[in-house]
């Protein structure tokens, strides 16, 4: 299973609705998968099995399965060594609050392992699809998305998923926006739009420092954060002779993005929510309209 992408995979399907995937994401930072879920995605142990052996708690799993020969103690012990991974947590969290059983779970599971394509990309698609204007980018911002998720969740250390509903934003009259433009071959724009209280938590967790408040450290995290993203964008459409180079990021308090061909994508994590804006050119900054 495709652990990183389970929660959008499941939005996507309408599985979840938006704003019980934003409830779970909250969840799934406090919660550790158990080995008999790890065991279920690894394919270690079936979904009809784990039914079977049903109700069980999670920490006493282990013991049970070796005990009824489910499992050899040997490939407990490989399974206690893989890395926990965000869908396991989520898949954890569903079970814990009763919203899927281990036979729902499997399913969904496998349905994701088995899909084509990626849902981040699925999700940006729907979303620019019935807006002309979009058209010509959609694909750009479909592949920036993908890149920027990717490694949003590898150095925040959250699951995170592209959401259908408007964006809310809590404390947004006090906010920052980071936007950074590639010129050349493409001209494109990514920023960072967020309230103070969600830019702080990202920009300590990408810097792993304690940062109490949204200052020049908290900008600097965050600006290097863009720009470690857009080089790694700037590699991959290299591969395909298109130059570009990366203008120095850009800085925003208590400002408004506006730019041409702009798509405003609202992203929900574990510990908030945000906006990742992307225009085909550098954003004018207005003063935000009233909320």
């Amino acid at each position: 299973m495709n652990s990183l992408y389970f929660a959008q995979y499941l939005v996507n399907e309408n599985v979840l609705s938006p704003q019980e995937a934003k409830e779970y994401l909250k969840i799934c930072e406090k919660t550790e998968p158990g080995i008999a879920v790890i065991a279920l995605a690894e394919g270690a142990v079936s979904a009809s099995k784990l039914a079977e052996m049903a109700p069980f708690e999670k920490d006493s799993f282990s013991k049970l399965a070796v005990a009824e020969g489910v499992l050899f103690p040997s490939q407990l012990e490989k399974l206690q060594e893989i890395r926990t991974m965000d869908g396991l947590r989520l898949a954890q969290a569903l079970l814990d609050n009763e919203k899927m059983d281990f036979v729902e779970l499997g399913k969904q599971m496998a349905a994701c392992g088995a899909a084509e394509g990626s849902p981040i990309k699925e999700a940006v698609r729907r979303l620019v699809e019935d807006n002309e204007d979009l058209t010509a980018e959609a694909e750009t911002y479909a592949e920036f998305a993908e890149l920027f998720l990717r490694s949003f969740m590898r150095f925040m250390d959250t699951t995170a998923v592209v959401n259908f509903c408007e964006p809310e934003h809590e404390g947004m009259f006090a906010s920052h926006i980071i936007s950074q433009r590639l010129s050349g071959a493409i001209s494109f724009v990514s920023g960072v739009y967020a309230s103070d209280k969600v830019f702080v938590e990202m920009a300590q967790r990408y810097s792993r420092e304690k940062i109490d408040d949204a200052d020049e450290l908290a900008e600097d995290s965050i600006a290097e954060f863009l720009n470690v993203v857009n080089g790694l964008f700037v590699v991959d459409l290299g591969k395909r002779d298109l130059d570009l180079d990366m203008d120095a990021p850009r800085i925003g308090k208590n400002k408004h993005p506006m730019g041409s061909r702009q798509l405003r994508l609202c992203i929900d994590t574990g510990f908030g929510s945000f906006e990742l804006v992307m225009a085909a050119d550098e954003f004018s900054l207005t003063e935000k309209p009233l909320e």
